[in-house]
């Protein structure tokens, strides 16, 4: 195994690691969840790392910050992805078409690892299919305005669970919520994106051991 080449462990960190960000009010939930329910909407994520270093904590993964709109995950930290449609033919497709459309990231440009655990969001009822891959080169980020106001490259040694914060969070337009948070530069980045993260950084820390 080379430094530009990752394989993914036949079993992940999944729930273990997610709950280790969860918000307080999703952590029971979390426990007692088996599968999404049936009625959720499938939503993919594009989790691409920048090889920047000789670690893989050292890496860098893009994230963006999103517009606001009226809805439960405005203004938040986000990776790039969105619902699947109906012509997407996997979780792939999906996520690197929405990559696409938000940050005109070309897919010749990165390669798939495959996928990290899945994660279902209550609030918007979506399960979240997160699709980690490698930036082959690409750099001319050109953010979609409607969609994104600005995107990240953050070293993924920074989302160490031991360096979590407790934050008070705004989750929709009336709602405060406490929740463990990761705070890059000005930002929060907590709920499902932190959640993610956390799974992300316990398997490379893992293959770099």
């Amino acid at each position: 195994m080379t430094l530009n080449t990752i394989v993914l462990p036949q079993e992940l960190p999944g729930k273990a690691a997610h709950l280790k960000l969860a918000p307080e009010p999703r952590v029971i939930t979390l426990i007692k969840e088996q599968t999404p329910p049936s009625n959720a909407k499938e939503s993919a994520v594009l989790v691409l790392l920048n090889p920047t270093g000789t670690d893989y904590l050292d890496w860098t993964v893009l994230l963006i910050k999103r517009n606001t709109y009226h809805g439960v995950h405005s203004g938040q930290i986000a990776f790039p992805g969105g619902k699947c449609d109906s012509g997407d033919v996997d979780y792939t497709h999906t996520a690197c078409r929405e990559a696409n459309e938000e940050l005109a990231i070309e897919r010749d440009k990165i390669s798939i690892v495959g996928n990290l655990s899945r994660l279902y969001v209550p609030p918007s009822n979506f399960t979240i299919y997160p699709v980690l891959a490698i930036n082959r080169g690409f750099g001319n980020y050109v953010p979609n305005r409607r969609e994104v106001l600005e995107y990240l490259t953050v070293p993924v040694k920074l989302f160490n669970p031991r360096l979590s914060q407790r934050c008070k969070v705004m989750a929709g337009p009336y709602e405060w919520v406490h929740a463990p948070g990761y705070l890059y530069q000005n930002h929060v980045i907590w709920g499902a994106t932190a959640m993610i993260l956390c799974e992300l950084y316990e398997v490379l820390q893992s293959i770099t051991n």
